[in-house]
């Protein structure tokens, strides 16, 4: 069961693009970005597998069962909407926002931005609003499909012709320069997919432990460079930094020469439609668990028939997704995801924080039993 974990890393650290990681790293290409990535690469390996190792005193408990053991229940029950409200929701209707737009503008411009809107927000409401367990198969069966062609696409780009190796040895020659705390906040967000042990550690059963630890450092380390140093490589050192959709155009700037699939642009937006509903499906999940934990305190992984409850809470995540287009611009999307990535990065301290404080808790129970 732990390989699932696996795929939430695999997929949060893909949909970093979405979250406009890449655009805020290269804005500061020059001026920190490369020795904020190898911080960032520290603070987040330490992070992940700190919390593994927590979560792994507590099988088939998520986060809400666990403070309810050593927190007072109006806590917890604040922790859990606070998480849902400014953390998770929030993750959903950025990335589903971002993506209809970006499909939009290079298929089909001229198409109503609510109607495309609706299209994926209507089959992330849906999936979102199934049980734990239907989720965590979904996440399975779509990241076996995608990865390999992902991962084809990054070695294209990684040893293609069109790499100016140049640009890049360019900019890695200013890693001395110092780090913005942006830099840093933004950059660990491509190894937070272990927070989606809050809910989905519920699945695992007695006795469980996380083997391969080392593919969390390893995805994050890969993907952070990745997303970083080929557009560079691709645009330049100036260039770079003048495209809004900047891996869009740089799948733009590949070519596959495999039968009637010639530009690399139609396979990584098809590709990332998936993954994008992937990402929007598990934290409006993660949201609707955690309020109805703050509700009632009766959730269980397994939900035949679906609570009603999570279709319409899933509703609301989607209406709340047309207001969020209603009052914003791409412009103002970038600005909003940039203070969720911070956001995020002190919620995640903060639950470290507890789960280390929980962890020592158990240890202390047990050694006394």
């Amino acid at each position: 069961m732990f390989r699932y974990t696996y795929y939430h890393v695999l997929y949060v650290g893909l949909i970093n693009i979405m979250m406009f990681v890449p655009s805020i790293l290269i804005r500061e290409r020059f001026t920190g970005a490369i020795l904020g990535m190898l911080i960032a690469i520290v603070i987040g390996s330490v992070m992940a597998l700190s919390m593994m190792v927590c979560f792994e005193h507590f099988p088939g408990l998520g986060l809400p069962e666990i403070c309810d053991l050593y927190l007072p229940k109006w806590l917890t029950t604040f922790n859990c909407l606070l998480a849902s409200i400014f953390i998770w929701l929030p993750a959903g209707v950025i990335v589903v926002y971002s993506y209809s737009e970006t499909i939009r503008m290079f298929f089909y411009p001229d198409m109503n931005p609510y109607m495309n809107l609706l299209l994926m927000a209507g089959a992330a409401a849906w999936a979102s609003s199934r049980s734990t367990r239907t989720v965590q198969f979904i996440n399975e069966i779509t990241t076996i499909v995608s990865s390999p062609v992902i991962f084809i696409i990054l070695m294209k780009a990684i040893f293609g012709p069109n790499l100016n190796w140049d640009a890049i040895r360019y900019v890695s020659g200013y890693i001395k320069e110092p780090p913005s705390f942006l830099t840093v906040a933004s950059a660990t967000f491509l190894f937070s997919g272990y927070m989606s042990l809050t809910i989905f550690n519920r699945l695992h059963t007695e006795g469980f432990k996380f083997r391969f630890r080392w593919l969390v450092p390893l995805f994050g380390t890969l993907f952070l460079s990745v997303t970083f140093f080929v557009p560079i490589g691709f645009h330049g050192t100036v260039g770079v930094e003048k495209f809004v959709y900047l891996w869009s155009m740089t799948a733009d700037s590949m070519v596959l020469e495999y039968g009637f699939i010639n530009r690399v642009l139609y396979v990584f937006l098809l590709i990332f439609t998936g993954l994008s509903l992937l990402f929007v499906m598990n934290t409006w999940h993660i949201s609707i668990l955690l309020i109805r934990y703050a509700l009632n305190r009766s959730v269980t992984v397994e939900e035949v028939p679906v609570p009603q409850i999570n279709i319409w809470l899933a509703l609301a995540a989607g209406v709340i997704s047309f207001a969020y287009m209603f009052a914003i611009n791409m412009e103002r999307n970038e600005i909003v995801s940039t203070v969720w990535l911070v956001a995020r990065f002190f919620m995640e301290i903060v639950f470290l924080t507890l789960m280390l404080y929980f962890a020592w808790r158990r240890k202390k129970e047990k050694a006394c039993v």
